[in-house]
């Protein structure tokens, strides 16, 4: 199994790397085909939200002065995974969804109510379909510097707009280079601010102006009868799982690093925190690539955590022009507290993990995991692959550790020549 992984990983970081170099005015990216489409089939829009005056979509906290009002959300990918820490704008965007896209890579998107709350974001990362199919919905503009086929496809047949460094270059991103110079990849110092994007989005006659929805349906809940969600852990693959830690005093979930570590947004200069903690379950599989994963959004089981304490819901969205609708069991629209909130989506197969526990530290009982797409590893075979390796490497190892026997005369001390 880990050798499997480590081979989706490198073809996923060699997708993901493609598109960094200081060598020129602009990132570069690797020349990947790309199918174009035989037509562009305009997209039936469905009943949305009206955003509230006064009130930014995203969080459904007050925003007094009308600065969102006529303003496109912006969705920057965020580069994850080993070098790419501290990242940039974590603590200072509305919403981050973050999910593994390719092999065992969880991928993140940090969604801002608009380009001029964005002071400074990334590493910036590879588009992914996965994250684009939650940000479309909002009219939010697409930050990315490349991007792989499905997402290319999936803007392309749609006609929509998005601002990616393979094309725009330094006109809407920057190269940081004391971030360089204190050892970092070449990859995981390219940011971008609200300025950049505009200026991005510029380049293509476009703008950072329009209308979105209200992500959810925002409202004062009652307080809980007990704390029973006040730590949320959702392990994306070995040596990668998120956690979440609610404070009392503050009134929201703290987040963490894989190591422990919290998880700093280096020009907030703070820890990312959140009001309000989705996980969408969500039934996964394959995609033709072989290592690009698949998941069916049209809808599924989940969990909602707020004020120290979790619910099951249900959720529904369905192509990609769909918004999200989060219920409860019910069937009741699920009224969201106001505030930032983190949106897991977990595909709950071999190698994923999910723990909430109660403020006495007691685990509790969560619904049954996501079945497989068709596509999908079953948690058997995947077992048994890694068993198959574990003895290989075993095997391998016990021959490595055996002494060869010289060839005769060549042993030591002989008048050889």
């Amino acid at each position: 199994m880990r050798r499997i992984q480590a081979a989706l990983l490198a073809a996923a970081m060699a997708l993901g790397m493609a598109g960094c170099s200081v060598f020129g005015s602009a990132p570069q990216a690797t020349a990947t085909p790309q199918p174009t489409p035989t037509a562009a089939p305009t997209p039936t829009p469905e009943p949305t939200p009206t955003p509230t005056p006064g009130v930014n979509p995203l969080t459904g906290q007050a925003d007094p002065e009308g600065a969102l009002n006529g303003k496109r959300p912006v969705a920057v990918q965020i580069r994850t995974g080993d070098g790419t820490l501290p990242q940039w704008g974590i603590a200072s965007a509305d919403v981050i969804i973050e999910g593994v896209t390719e092999g065992y890579n969880a991928g993140m998107m940090a969604i801002f109510a608009s380009a001029d709350r964005i002071s400074k974001a990334g590493p910036v990362g590879p588009g992914r379909d996965l994250m684009l199919q939650f940000a479309l919905p909002l009219n939010a503009v697409p930050v990315h510097i490349d991007k792989n086929t499905y997402a290319y496809n999936l803007l392309n047949v749609l006609s929509y707009q998005d601002v990616d460094g393979f094309h725009a270059g330094t006109a809407a991103f920057a190269f940081d280079d004391g971030r360089q110079a204190s050892g970092y990849r070449e990859e995981n110092c390219w940011y971008t601010t609200g300025d950049l994007v505009k200026a991005g989005m510029s380049l293509y006659g476009a703008s950072t102006d329009g209308q979105t929805i209200q992500l959810f349906d925002f409202g004062d809940r009652a307080d809980p009868a007990a704390r029973n969600g006040t730590e949320l852990h959702v392990t994306f693959a070995e040596g990668d799982t998120e956690s979440f830690y609610y404070s009392v005093n503050d009134g929201v979930y703290f987040k963490t690093n894989p190591d422990g570590s919290q998880a700093m947004d280096v020009d907030a200069g703070q820890q990312a925190s959140f009001t309000n903690l989705f996980v969408l379950y969500a039934s996964s599989g394959i995609k033709d690539d072989g290592y690009t994963r698949q998941y069916d959004l049209t809808g599924g089981t989940g969990l909602y955590l707020t004020d120290g304490a979790w619910q099951e819901i249900r959720w529904q969205k369905g192509d990609a022009t769909a918004p999200l609708v989060l219920t409860d069991l019910e069937g009741n629209s699920l009224k969201v507290n106001p505030g930032k909130s983190f949106i897991a989506i977990w595909g709950g197969y071999y190698g994923q993990a999910l723990s909430v526990r109660a403020e006495d530290g007691a685990e509790q009982t969560l619904p049954a995991k996501p079945a497989l797409l068709g596509s999908g590893v079953s948690d058997e075979a995947a077992a048994q692959a890694e068993q198959d390796y574990d003895a290989y490497q075993a095997e391998l190892a016990a021959q490595l550790a055996t002494p060869t026997p010289a060839p005769e005369g060549d042993a030591a001390g002989s008048d050889a020549g």
